[in-house]
């Protein structure tokens, strides 16, 4: 047997490719092209899409955010204007209760005054008659 040379691996190894592994990548490469790379293609499309659906979702949630802080703002306005209608509250609610004390001394006063003008309609009565005895007295004298 002769030895094997240099050359003669390469053509069998030449040979070797071209039978057997070229044919082989081939294969791969229409399969990857035709079956796996429409599969990459719809992928694509679909992340696309979802990427999309993400972006209107964010910018939903953008709007909602703006919205809870003008909400809030509103919230502390409001909180604000509470507090100052209830001291204002508070301060009627004293000046009130300052004149329902009046009132009520008004209104003693005024029964006190009440009862002494009966009293003095009275005493005016018992005059009157004690008058008209005088001067029926005074009648009978002259």
């Amino acid at each position: 047997m002769e030895p094997i040379t240099k050359k003669d691996l390469t053509d069998a190894l030449e040979e070797f490719h071209k039978k057997t592994i070229e044919p082989r990548f081939d294969r791969i490469e229409s399969y990857i092209l035709n079956r796996i790379e429409p599969r990459f293609d719809k992928i694509e499309k679909k992340l696309e899409e979802h990427d999309k659906k993400f972006d209107d979702l964010l910018d939903h949630f953008g709007q909602i955010y703006h919205r809870l802080d003008r909400l809030e703002t509103e919230y502390h306005t409001i909180t604000i204007s509470l507090q100052r209608i209830e001291e204002r509250l508070d301060r009627m609610e004293a000046q009130l209760g300052g004149m329902k004390v009046k009132q009520d001394k008004e209104i003693a006063l005024r029964e006190h005054l009440e009862k002494e003008i009966v009293d003095l309609k009275q005493r005016v009565f018992v005059l009157q008659g004690r008058i008209e005895e005088l001067e029926k007295h005074l009648k009978a004298v002259s």
